[in-house]
């Protein structure tokens, strides 16, 4: 089959096909193997509440459940809380944590620009942060308490935000998030102490975030260069330029009249017809679940007349129930003693 190159005429697709594909692809109509494999599919769950991390790879694998989520970030180590994309938590494969360092190393957090703009000295920033590295090298874990004499270093506006001392210390790739302490208490772990056989190669930040974006396209897509931007929490240039460093391996998507774009390789995938009614998984997606922060146009999923029942102000994503490909309703869990 001769595919067409990304300027000419646009590939014919119904939405139902891309919604089947998509549903698909992350793990929603067959598990996947394994949470680390939902992992590195999803690049990255977000995990500000843990429990929506967990419900999420519970939902793509089998037989997952608390004790196997803190198994495998606090005990085997195979998956890692990292401040990644979107400046947010997320659960990553523990491999690919060079990947994601690559990608996002350019890119200062929202704590690094505060500082910029309260006029804190960047080296002595820096220079703080390296500090705060060099004393987790000799300990196990380390958390607020740890670093209040790091902060003291600093200009007033940085000890307004303890916390953003430790982002920034992962986001260095310095560390990551080790086992909660006393009082759900932040902690993190020197990155050589915590997963001492990692091979630390991140590739070069350009190379990164277009492996990104083809991972991306692989499972969300088909999707728009502004849908990439969203989901990466970069600028619409940087993914326009993406987009054209990837030319030769995309295709024009026509989507039911809306122009998208797919990896070539995926083609035949996409051209699979939607099952009858029966056929489509039906699921309870909590809260901040990949799906739903996968492109930034929504009416793939919901009506939009019904949007704001979905993403609230403030960020706040509701759980929802997934029926058709669609959202037919939202939950949230009560918790209550035991």
């Amino acid at each position: 089959m001769s595919l067409p190159p990304l300027s000419r005429a646009a590939i014919p697709f119904s939405a139902a096909q891309a919604s089947w594909f998509r549903l698909r692809r992350s793990g929603l109509v067959d598990p996947f193997d394994s949470p680390e494999a939902a992992s590195r599919a999803l690049v990255g769950v977000q995990a500000q509440y843990l429990q929506a991390a967990g419900l999420a790879l519970w939902n793509r694998t089998r037989g997952l459940n608390a004790e196997g989520l803190d198994e495998r970030l606090y005990r085997t180590r195979t998956l890692v809380k990292l401040w990644g994309l979107r400046n947010t938590l997320h659960l990553y494969a523990s491999d690919e944590w060079p990947l994601l360092h690559g990608a996002l190393s350019e890119k200062p957090c929202w704590f690094e620009r505060l500082m910029q703009r309260q006029g804190v000295d960047p080296e002595e920033f820096r220079t703080a942060v390296r500090e705060v590295g060099e004393r987790l090298r000799g300990v196990e874990t380390l958390g607020r308490d740890d670093v209040r004499e790091v902060e003291e270093a600093l200009d007033e506006a940085a000890k307004r935000s303890w916390s953003g001392i430790l982002i920034s210390v992962v986001r260095a790739g310095l560390a990551c998030h080790a086992a909660p302490g006393d009082r759900n208490e932040t902690r993190l772990a020197h990155r050589e102490v915590w997963l001492p056989g990692l091979a630390w190669d991140p590739p070069p930040p350009e190379e990164a975030k277009l492996e990104l974006a083809r991972r991306y396209l692989a499972t969300y897509g088909p999707a728009t260069a502004r849908d990439l931007a969203y989901w990466h929490g970069a600028p619409a240039a940087d993914a326009r330029r993406w987009v054209a460093a990837l030319e030769e391996e995309l295709v024009e998507i026509d989507l039911d009249g809306t122009p998208c774009l797919a990896l070539r390789r995926d083609l035949s995938d996409l051209e699979e017809s939607p099952p009858s009614p029966a056929g489509w998984p039906v699921r309870l997606l909590y809260r901040f679940d990949p799906l739903l922060l996968g492109l930034r146009e929504k009416s793939w999923l919901i009506d939009p007349a019904h949007y704001g029942r979905v993403w609230r102000p403030a960020g706040h994503v509701e759980g929802v129930l997934l029926v058709r490909g669609r959202i037919a309703g939202t939950w949230r869990y009560d918790r209550r003693p035991k």
